[in-house]
């Protein structure tokens, strides 16, 4: 395993690096104020010991990565607000300047191109590298994410609750890991969501640091930024859309909103999987990226033949 810092887009990336350094990178992105940790060590062990390389990294505004200092003069609920009704939202930054971000580790690691795992907001920078920078993408996997329209179902009110609620004070790590499963619980579906590895996550997040400010930052990105239809309809790669069934956050209509737009796009749906990863459908996923990276190989060779 490899790690360190990156210059990427005038900002510093922290990332991980597993499995053989000469095997075809697998590039996970990750979601809204989460840190790379909360990617299942299960799930990236297992691809890295079929022979990929598998690479994670914080985003700019969580864990080791950059934090940006610009001044915010919407909150959330405007921000909300604003987008529903089509006017513009302030943000310090939009999902575009996300995707730069990761262009950049792309270069800074030597990779032409990777395959792409994304999760939520996560799955939203992937849809548009894949559709902004196809040269770069092999495939795309995207997961609990959305085309982002503001046509779509809203969450549920108490998943909503969890982004725009009001600051609640934490200055241990103890608070800080009873704050995580508590809002966990509400995003969760079903499926029992392993509360021991959810506390580790949690655990790990606040030894590496966590930032606040990044939470609200990157929500108003994701506002700022609009509906991601158009730029969809562009993707040509392999792609598969996984999403939860019991998703109360982003609703599964979401997840069917991007493979309709996607071309030969593939949608799994599972059943009582909500904004979250249970240990029970780890291998399920696992085995939908693998298929996905799978396909994209057979059209390389297609194409080579």
């Amino acid at each position: 395993m490899q790690s360190g810092t990156v210059a990427s887009n005038g900002i510093e990336l922290f990332y991980e690096s597993r499995g053989p350094e000469n095997g075809e990178p697998i590039v996970f992105v990750m979601g809204l104020s989460a840190q790379m940790v909360f990617w299942p060590d299960t799930l990236l062990d297992a691809l890295a010991d079929k022979g990929y390389r598998v690479i994670r990294f914080d985003n700019r505004d969580v864990g080791k990565s950059t934090r940006i200092r610009k001044p915010i003069n919407q909150g959330p609920i405007a921000a909300i607000l604003r987008s529903m009704v089509g006017l513009s939202v302030e943000s310090p930054y939009t999902l575009h300047d996300m995707v730069a971000d990761t262009v950049g580790l792309l270069d800074a690691l030597n990779i032409e191109r990777a395959h792409f795992v994304g999760a939520s907001m996560g799955g939203m920078i992937s849809q548009l590298m894949a559709g902004t920078h196809p040269e770069r993408v092999l495939s795309l996997t995207s997961i609990m994410s959305s085309n982002n329209s503001p046509l779509l179902p809203p969450p549920k009110p108490a998943a909503l609750k969890t982004l725009v609620a009001p600051r609640v004070k934490v200055e241990t790590e103890d608070q800080f890991v009873a704050f995580g499963l508590e809002m966990m619980a509400k995003l969760g579906g079903t499926l029992p969501q392993g509360q021991d590895e959810l506390a580790a996550m949690y655990r790990a997040s606040w030894a590496r640091g966590i930032n606040p400010r990044g939470i609200r930052n990157q929500f108003l990105a994701i506002m700022a930024t609009g509906s991601l239809t158009k730029t969809l309809k562009k993707i040509q790669c392999p792609t598969t859309v996984i999403h939860g069934g019991a998703d109360p956050l982003i609703r599964p209509a979401g997840g069917k909103a991007s493979a309709r737009a996607i071309r030969g796009a593939k949608l799994a749906i599972i059943p009582g999987m909500g904004h979250d990863f249970p240990p029970s459908v780890i291998d399920r996923i696992g085995e939908l990226i693998a298929e996905t990276v799978g396909r994209a190989n057979s059209v390389a060779q297609t194409a080579v033949a």
